[in-house]
C-alpha cells in the first residue's frame, strides 16, 4: 500500500483526513515516506481520538447504576479482603515490612493498569476494523484513544491507592510524584504489548484464548500480593520479569519500603519507548493486509 498526502493539511479536529490511494507497492519501498507519513497521520489524529476516548468512556459507563464507581471497585474489594485474610493469619498473604493491605492493593491495581491497556490496544484493530476500513481515520487516533482510556482507568483506582496509606496511617515519601513515571511505564509496556500483538489478534481467535489466561500468568510471574525470598525458583523467574523491577519501584517511590533497581529502570524507559514506536509502525505496515482479511 502506498500513502500519498495532498499538499494541504486539514485541521487535526477535522475527520475528513486526506484521501489514501492503494497500490501494491510496499510501503517500505520508501522508508522515508513511510515514516513522514505515519508523522503526519499522527500529527492529524488528535481530534478524532478525543471524540473516540470520550465515547469509549460514556459507553462503558452508560448502562451501569453506578457508573464511574466499577473502576475502582476491584481494588476496594481486595482491600477487604486481604483485610480479612490478615485477621483470620492467612499465611500466604506476606507484605514484607508493610501490612499486606497495602503491599497487595498497589500490586493489585499496577496489574490491572497494565492489563488493561494491552488489552485495549491488542482489542483494537479487531474492535475498529470497520472504521479502519470504510473510512478516512487515522490507527494513530485509536492507538492515543486507547493511551487516553488506560490512564484515565488508574486515575479512577488512584483514590483507592491514597485510601489504603491513610487506613493504615503510612506517610508517603518525598519521592513518591516520581512514582508516577513508574505508571507511565506499565501504561507503556501494556499498550507496546497490545500494538504487537494487535495484527495477529485480528487475524486469527487463538491469541484471545491465551489471554484469558495470561491474568493467572500474570499474578504469578509478577511481585502483586506476595513477596518471594531468593533460592526459589519463582523468585528467579520475577526476577527475569521487567514488570518486577517497575512494580517494586513504584511501591519503594510511594511509601519508602523494599528496594529499587535504578540500572533496571534506567534500561526499561528506553526499551519501553522503542516497543511502543515499533509496534505502532509495524500495526501500520500491517494494517492493508488485515483490512483486505477482513473485507474478503
Amino acid at each position: 500500500m502506498n500513502l500519498l498526502y495532498p499538499q494541504s493539511q486539514q485541521s487535526s479536529s477535522d475527520l475528513s483526513y486526506p484521501v489514501k490511494i492503494n497500490s501494491a507497492r510496499s510501503q517500505l519501498f520508501s522508508v522515508r515516506t513511510f515514516l513522514a507519513g505515519a508523522w503526519l497521520d499522527l500529527q492529524a489524529s488528535s481530534g478524532f481520538a478525543k471524540r473516540l476516548f470520550l465515547q469509549n468512556i460514556a459507553q462503558r459507563y452508560r448502562y451501569s447504576s453506578l457508573g464511574l464507581f466499577w473502576a475502582f471497585v476491584p481494588s476496594a474489594l481486595v482491600a477487604i479482603l486481604l483485610t480479612l485474610g490478615q485477621r483470620d493469619r492467612i499465611p500466604i498473604l506476606i507484605g514484607g515490612q508493610v501490612p499486606p493491605q497495602v503491599y497487595g492493593v498497589f500490586g493489585v491495581v499496577m496489574a490491572q493498569t497494565f492489563l488493561e491497556a494491552l488489552n485495549i490496544q491488542c482489542s483494537s484493530l479487531t474492535r475498529y476494523i470497520h472504521l479502519l476500513a470504510r473510512q478516512k481515520i487515522p490507527i494513530e487516533g485509536i492507538m492515543i484513544a486507547g493511551l487516553a482510556e488506560s490512564t484515565f482507568s488508574f486515575l479512577m483506582r488512584f483514590p483507592v491507592l491514597v485510601a489504603i496509606l491513610l487506613v493504615f496511617n503510612i506517610t508517603p515519601s518525598i519521592t513518591f510524584i516520581l512514582a508516577l513515571l513508574g505508571i507511565i511505564l506499565i501504561i507503556g509496556l501494556g499498550s507496546g504489548l497490545g500494538l504487537l500483538l494487535a495484527p495477529c489478534n485480528s487475524l486469527t481467535k487463538d491469541l484471545e484464548n491465551v489471554i484469558q489466561v495470561f491474568p493467572w500468568v500474570l499474578f504469578l510471574v509478577t511481585p502483586v500480593f506476595v513477596v518471594i525470598q531468593p533460592g526459589t525458583w519463582l523468585y528467579f523467574v520475577q526476577i527475569c520479569n521487567p514488570l518486577t523491577y517497575i512494580f517494586e519501584a513504584v511501591r519503594f517511590l510511594t511509601y519508602g519500603v523494599g528496594s529499587i533497581n535504578p540500572l533496571a529502570l534506567f534500561l526499561l524507559m528506553p526499551l519501553t519507548i522503542l516497543l511502543m514506536l515499533g509496534s505502532w509502525l509495524f500495526c501500520r505496515l500491517c494494517l492493508p493486509h488485515i483490512i483486505e482479511r477482513s473485507l474478503a
